[in-house]
């Protein structure tokens, strides 16, 4: 009778590096599959059985992610019994999925692939890449939980005026919106420089290429030549502003505003012309359109001409003042479902009459230009305002829910397909200028992503927008013969190409024409704390499990509503969360699994079991001996000789683990005469009899060999 001892770390693999001991990476060695050699081989008795003695090993918490782990995060309005009778109606913002990249991780590793990914995850500029995911542990270091916080970047402050940088919306900032893709080049049509002409900084904006012949104002407005968008920062929704002097375009005709990514890109290069282009117009050669609230299919398009106001524009905005030569318009997009099915359209904000005591008529040109000078846009959360300023700097509320929220008189709300908004600028006049004094941006450029297009290699980059994510399809070029045009994400995010269309034609967004419109616009606005802004007055929520059909919790629409497990959220156990389904910033408050800190743009989701780790079975092999046991998992005869426990006595499932089986099985070796054992091969192997991946450290192992 006698024991073996087995160790996966062997003295004879160490070796000395600059005095200090090291061990080799032999695979002898590895701590799930390892051999013993023995200088003195060891007397194996005749009818000889082997048992298990003892065990040590380290058990890693590991964590398995499947190819089709998933969640959505939404910041929004939250949805409420009391939105009856279609709550889905009340809000405009759109669930972002979340999908991990599939693998084995540790603790730590699974921490950082979360917050990378919520980091990436394109959507509202305000809280793009703030996030931070670290565990909650107790008194012993152990992971007890999963902590996910969210800050939103805020209000802005002087440092975040960055038209006062000379580098930056210069000449290179800008671009023409669309019909890039045919080779029009449009620098040569206007410059952008660098003044402190009167004192203050500021960008001067110029538009140098001559009209065409026979032009109204109204026609040259609506050329490229004279159409560019900013594309470095998005605006700031907390406190943020747009101020533009018009002086030097009095008489010209102009356009100012805030819009959406507009670009024109080609799609197909085995196709001819346009035919072989898309631009990105909400809606526009969607490939598969929309969704209803009944899940029926349905066409959207943006209408270039409104049939209502007979108004032509390609070239559209989301919020735009405009003075055609005669007249002070001001437009937005819309949707547009009376006169026509399923219409985004360009329609006319009606900010004079009986509403507003400062303009009780439009406005005609020659008025604005005897009583403004500039355009001020400024943003309050998910409404955007608009006043007119004097040369004195004083300022006139002209569009705004305080003097009216009727949803013609004011702007309509930002949703998540327009919450990343960027500088719109059209003169239509050649040698007119505008000056910019302000563009508040929570970030330099670079550090928002905004969507590409490289006509050389036909290569079209999304931003980190919602839009421009879930309204183009991705495309990997073809060989000889195929389309070469490549159309992708820079971080492989998933989208749904039906998701802004849904956002777009929400009720909210609906507009009358025939009728007159008496329903109000509704906005959460801002945060506020001790008097002052702090972020915008929205909510967090995941859904991170199985949800119900047009439950109260349901956010997933379009696409996103699937009955395919591929697309359903399941990453509630990984998180920490095991019995919920859906989480939310103002239950977690109530129920105690989320705080908001005094700013109230500071939210932390506290997890309250530790992530669900790899639980795999696991067991003993030595795999030369005789050893004839049967494994039906594969149907075969085994070499199997102890199924490792899940916990040990003291009830611990990873770190340093110590098992020592009360009672004892044997298993024959089959041996008739005696022999001699030189080395032994010790295997710990899951069920199909592979080693296991969750083994570290040094495993120890002692056998207890005796004669039947």
């Amino acid at each position: 009778m006698s024991l073996i001892v087995a160790s996966s770390k062997q003295a004879g693999y160490g070796r000395r590096s600059s005095g200090v001991n090291t061990r080799t990476t032999l695979g002898l060695e590895n701590p799930a599959q390892f051999q013993n050699y023995f200088n003195s081989p060891i007397k194996i008795p005749a009818d000889a059985e082997i048992a298990v003695e003892s065990v040590k090993i380290r058990r890693d918490a590991l964590i398995d992610v499947e190819d089709d782990t998933l969640m959505y995060h939404y910041f929004g309005h939250l949805q409420s019994d009391d939105d009856d009778p279609n709550f889905r109606q009340q809000r405009v913002e759109m669930p972002i999925p979340i999908r991990p990249t599939p693998g084995v991780y540790n603790v730590d590793d699974w921490l950082t692939e979360v917050e990378n990914r919520l980091d990436e995850a394109y959507g509202n500029p305000e809280i793009f890449g703030f996030y931070g995911v670290d565990a909650i542990t107790n008194a012993s270091g152990e992971c007890t939980g999963v902590k996910i916080n969210s800050i939103q970047r805020g209000v802005m402050s002087s440092a975040d005026n960055r038209v006062t940088q000379t580098a930056e919306m210069l000449s290179d900032y800008w671009q023409a919106p669309y019909q890039l893709s045919d080779g029009y080049v449009p620098t040569t049509d206007w410059t952008s420089t660098h003044s402190t002409f009167g004192g203050t900084a500021h960008k001067v904006f110029t538009r140098v290429v001559a009209n065409q012949a026979g032009d109204t104002i109204l026609e040259a407005l609506d050329r490229r030549e004279c159409s560019v968008i900013g594309h470095g920062q998005p605006f700031g929704l907390a406190d943020g502003k747009f101020l533009v002097d018009i002086t030097s375009a009095e008489t010209g005709g102009w356009r100012v505003g805030l819009s959406r990514p507009q670009m024109e890109y080609v799609r197909d290069t085995t196709k001819v012309g346009s035919r072989g282009r898309a631009n990105m117009l909400p809606g526009t050669r969607h490939p598969e359109g929309g969704f209803d609230e009944d899940g029926v299919v349905i066409s959207t398009h943006y209408r270039m001409t409104n049939p209502m106001s007979g108004r032509y524009q390609k070239d559209y905005y989301d919020y735009m003042v405009q003075s055609d030569g005669e007249n002070i318009e001001i437009y937005q997009l819309s949707y547009e479902n009376e006169v026509q099915s399923n219409m985004l359209v360009q329609s006319e904000v009606i900010y004079y009459g009986a509403h507003n005591s400062n303009f009780p008529t439009k406005m005609t040109n020659a008025s604005f230009n005897a009583s403004f000078d500039r355009i001020l846009f400024e943003s309050v959360g998910d409404e955007i305002i608009l006043a007119f300023v004097d040369n004195k700097g004083a300022s006139t509320p002209v569009v705004a829910s305080s003097i009216s929220a009727v949803r013609n008189h004011c702007f309509l709300p930002i949703g998540e397909t327009r919450n990343a908004l960027y500088p719109r600028l059209n003169l239509g006049t050649a040698g007119d200028l505008m000056r910019i004094y302000e563009w508040r941006s929570h970030y330099a450029p670079g550090g928002f992503r905004f969507p590409t297009y490289d006509k050389t290699t036909f290569t079209f980059t999304t931003g980190d927008d919602f839009y421009s994510n879930c309204r183009v399809d991705r495309l990997q070029g073809g060989g000889a013969g195929q389309n070469q045009a490549i159309i992708q994400d820079t971080k492989n995010r998933p989208y749904c190409l039906s998701q802004t269309l849904l956002c777009d034609t929400k009720d909210k967004y609906l507009v009358n024409y025939l009728s007159t419109e008496t329903r109000i616009s509704e906005f959460d606005g801002l945060l506020t704390n001790g008097g002052f802004t702090t972020g915008v007055d929205k909510k967090h929520a995941f859904i991170i499990g199985f949800i119900e059909p047009f439950s109260v919790n349901d956010y997933l629409e379009g696409k996103y509503r699937t009955t395919d497990t591929s697309g359903r959220a399941k990453m509630n156990r990984l998180i920490g969360f095991p019995n919920k389904s859906f989480i939310n910033q103002v239950e977690g408050v109530t129920e105690g699994y989320a705080t908001i800190d005094g700013s109230k743009i500071v939210v932390d989701f506290n997890g309250y079991a530790p992530p669900d780790y790899r639980v795999h079975s696991a067991f003993i092999r030595i795999s030369n001996m005789p050893i004839q046991s049967y494994n039906g998992a594969k149907q075969s005869v085994s070499k199997i000789l102890y199924h490792l426990p899940r916990f040990t006595n003291d009830g611990r499932e990873f770190g340093d683990l110590f098992f020592s089986p009360g009672e004892k099985t044997y298993v024959s070796l089959h041996n008739p005469t005696s022999e001699i054992l030189n080395n032994i091969e010790v295997q710990i192997v899951d069920s199909d009899e592979k080693p296991v991946e969750d083994i570290s450290g040094n495993t120890i192992i002692v056998f207890h060999l005796k004669k039947k």
